[in-house]
């Protein structure tokens, strides 16, 4: 009984001290995570001339800097090229030092905060779209040829959604419109939750360095294409 107790706090062990953690922020940035609740203590910059004279003309005193990042990275060794797969990774980054508040409202912070998960929505588009063009064909090569199509449209889409977010629920005020969007963002990433971002995609994109030591950055990747 003990020699079997022992066997099982091994294997226990061994799969707990193997798993690796991967941190997610670090002093300048939070990577989006589904834990991760922004709070006025991150909004950590100083006021933007451009962005006040926004804020004064719409009536909202927060503003939220983010954006996706994204790399991909190929096999180190050129003979393993034709035999691995690419790796891409998104990740939507929240900037503290350029994020900031002009007065103390949880509710103004809550609605900035939902940039954050727009930029999710559409990171997860993006590995969804890439995969679908690697299952259908089987191709070594073909996330590369349509990373950055893909990207190119994935932050056409973000910037085109953040503009009628921002219609809606900052200079027309609509009733209602915050609670509207929040449920519409809220159902959409309960939905998608297979393509969430990952701990190892956020500390990719944050260490700038590839996690697997076969891999590289890619030198070059291919433009988007025209008729996409």
């Amino acid at each position: 009984m003990k020699a079997t107790s022992l066997t099982i706090l091994i294997f226990l062990s061994i799969n707990v001290f193997g798993q690796k953690s991967f941190p997610t922020q670090n002093s300048t940035h939070i990577f989006w995570q589904p834990e991760v609740r922004l709070t006025i203590d991150e909004y950590q910059g100083k006021p933007i001339p451009e962005i006040d004279k926004l804020m004064d003309k719409y009536g909202f005193s927060a503003s939220a800097s983010v954006g996706i990042w994204s790399v991909i990275d190929i096999p180190k060794k050129k003979s393993q090229r034709n035999k691995l797969f690419e790796k891409v990774y998104f990740a939507p980054a929240f900037e503290k030092t350029t994020s900031y508040y002009t007065s103390k409202d949880t509710l103004q912070i809550e609605m900035q905060n939902y940039y954050f998960d727009i930029c999710e929505i559409w990171a997860r588009w993006a590995r969804k779209e890439l995969k679908s063009y690697q299952d259908s064909t089987k191709s070594i090569g073909i996330i590369s040829i349509f990373y950055m199509t893909v990207k190119n449209e994935m932050n056409e889409n973000r910037i085109a959604m953040f503009k009628e977010y921002f219609k809606q629920v900052f200079i027309e005020k609509k009733d209602g419109a915050f609670i509207k969007w929040r449920s519409i963002m809220e159902k959409n990433l309960n939905e998608t939750k297979l393509w969430a971002t990952t701990p190892e995609d956020c500390y990719r994109l944050m260490t700038q360095l590839p996690i697997d030591d076969n891999y590289i950055m890619a030198p070059n990747v291919v433009g988007p294409l025209t008729n996409k």
